[in-house]
C-alpha cells in the first residue's frame, strides 16, 4: 500500500510537471492566414531595437486556468522565407507576461495595456539558433527557438499580454527570413488578438502592426480534487506508519 501511494503521488507530480502548448492566434495555427505573412519585430537585426506587444484574449488559451505557470514561448518562421534565417544573439531582450485590456479596448500606450502587475520572465543576453524554412502553402514551418523563461508568469486569469524589448542583435538579416504574422486582416484580429510595434526598445508608444504567431508553454496546476486525493492518500500512510 506504502509503495502504491508513493507512485500515485509521484505520478501526480509527473502529470502536473508536463508543459502543454497552445498557439495564439488558434485559427492559424496549423493553416498559416493567407496570404502569407511575416514580420521581423521580434527577430530584428543589428542596430534595430524593437518594442512589441502581443495581446491574446483569454478564448486563446485553450485550458489555462489562474494558477497555471507559463514556462516559454517560440516562434516560427513565415511560409514565404526563401532562406534559413541563421543564428544569432540579443544582448539585451526582456520579455515580460501579464494580464492585459481586452484586445478591441487597447490603445497605443504600451503601459496601458497592462492592468495589473507582471512578471520580467526573460532579461539580458538571449540567443537563437536559428530557424528553418521551406514550407509553403497550407503547411506551416516548425517551432523553433523556444525561449524557456527563467521565472515563469503565474497565469492570473483574464487576457494575457506578452511584451518584447531587445536591442536589435548582431546579424543582418537574411532576406525575407521572417517570424510568421497574421495581418490586420486575419480573422479575429482586434478581437481575439492584437499587437502593437515601435522603433526602439525604450518606446512608450507604437502602432498598429500584424501579429506574430506565438506558441506559449505553461504546465497545469493539479486540480483540487486530485490534490485532495493526494492529501487523503498521504494522510493514511502516516496513519499506518504511525501504527505500525
Amino acid at each position: 500500500m506504502k509503495k502504491i501511494l508513493i507512485i500515485s503521488a509521484l505520478a501526480v507530480l509527473t502529470v502536473s510537471a508536463n508543459a502543454i502548448d497552445i498557439v495564439a492566434a488558434n485559427l492559424y495555427a496549423n493553416t498559416p492566414f493567407s496570404p502569407a505573412s511575416g514580420l521581423n519585430t521580434v527577430i530584428r537585426d543589428v542596430n534595430q531595437a524593437r518594442t512589441a506587444q502581443l495581446l491574446i484574449n483569454q478564448n486563446q488559451l485553450g485550458g489555462m486556468v489562474a494558477g497555471d505557470r507559463i514556462t516559454g514561448m517560440a516562434f516560427r518562421l513565415w511560409n514565404g522565407a526563401t532562406s534559413t534565417y541563421t543564428g544569432a544573439t540579443w544582448t539585451s531582450y526582456d520579455i515580460r507576461v501579464g494580464q492585459s485590456v481586452a484586445p478591441n479596448l487597447a490603445t497605443t500606450t504600451f503601459a496601458s495595456n497592462f492592468t495589473g502587475g507582471n512578471t520580467l520572465v526573460q532579461t539580458g543576453g538571449l540567443t537563437m539558433t536559428g530557424f528553418t524554412s521551406g514550407n509553403t502553402g497550407a503547411t506551416p514551418n516548425a517551432w523553433q527557438n523556444t525561449i524557456a523563461f527563467s521565472t515563469p508568469h503565474i497565469y492570473t486569469g483574464g487576457h494575457l499580454l506578452v511584451e518584447i524589448r531587445h536591442t536589435g542583435s548582431n546579424i543582418t538579416n537574411p532576406a525575407n527570413s521572417f517570424a510568421e504574422a497574421v495581418t490586420t486582416a486575419g480573422v479575429g484580429y482586434g478581437t481575439d488578438y492584437r499587437s502593437f510595434t515601435a522603433t526602439g526598445n525604450a518606446a512608450t508608444t507604437g502602432a498598429q502592426a500584424s501579429f506574430t504567431m506565438t506558441k506559449l508553454s505553461y504546465t497545469a496546476v493539479p486540480e483540487p480534487a486530485t490534490m485532495a486525493a493526494l492529501g487523503l492518500g498521504v494522510a493514511a500512510l502516516l496513519r499506518r506508519r504511525r501504527n505500525k
